[in-house]
């Protein structure tokens, strides 16, 4: 069985692939996705959007907040935009944002890109961002002297749904896996599993890593792991696939 721990409408997605591949897998969303009631009109009346040199995107759901909001937002419509991987660029296609680049998943790559490719000193860029961040895109484009506004739109708060199913599959002695794509997906699963089923040990199950950083993150905790070749979604649904055959 593998976990699909992403907040919705990703965990469906990826739950719905994994069983069009014929492997069992579980919706586990460990976060679930609230929305600024006031992030529109904040920009909607903002004094300078002209002023920003372009838009920095680094979630899928502040794209996703975008692309509902698009037709209230047309100041944005003539900005470049920066965008942290493929899933969050194709979300905002349809809306008719410009896209300046789009990245191969991480934030820090990003960053690295937009040092580069962004002239300091020419106004700062507007990030909108989660509540709560793994990594801190505007402090490290300041080391850059490249200025960021972060304008937070909407907040990640944790979930906790019932483990009754995976009980059942790790008494049963299954193999059990999860695909975690942040850090923050993963330290609330940590969490979940402490306070739902203490008794488990983390080495009975199975970590599919988007990243490095999250395998690290997970060895540390104590799980097995495994690791994508890519930090992105086609490649981590490729681990499944290469772990569920193994098994």
């Amino acid at each position: 069985m593998i976990l699909c721990l992403r907040p919705e409408p990703d965990c469906t997605a990826d739950v719905t692939e994994l069983r069009a591949r014929g492997i069992n897998a579980l919706p586990l969303p460990m976060l679930t996705i609230h929305y600024s009631g006031t992030a529109t009109e904040q920009i909607s009346h903002h004094e300078n959007i002209a002023g920003y040199q372009g838009v920095v995107i680094t979630s899928k759901q502040a794209s996703r907040y975008l692309s509902d909001q698009a037709g209230q937002l047309t100041q944005l419509a003539g900005l470049p935009f920066w965008c942290v991987g493929k899933g969050s660029a194709e979300i905002l296609r349809p809306g008719g944002y410009q896209l300046a680049f789009t990245g191969t998943g991480t934030a820090r790559d990003l960053a690295d890109v937009i040092s580069q490719r962004v002239p300091a000193g020419d106004g700062p860029l507007l990030w909108l961002s989660g509540r709560d961040i793994h990594f801190d895109i505007g402090a490290a484009l300041a080391q850059a002297q490249i200025s960021v506004d972060r304008l937070i739109i909407y907040q990640a708060d944790a979930a906790t749904p019932s483990g009754a199913a995976v009980q059942d599959q790790l008494a049963s002695g299954k193999p059990v896996a999860a695909m975690v794509f942040s850090a923050r997906t993963l330290s609330r699963f940590d969490s979940w599993l402490r306070e739902q089923m203490a008794f488990v040990h983390r080495n009975e199950i199975n970590i599919l890593a988007a990243s490095a950083a999250l395998a690290e993150q997970a060895r540390l905790a104590g799980f097995a792991v495994c690791q994508a070749r890519r930090p992105d979604r086609h490649a981590v649904l490729q681990l499944c696939q290469d772990w569920s055959d193994q098994i």
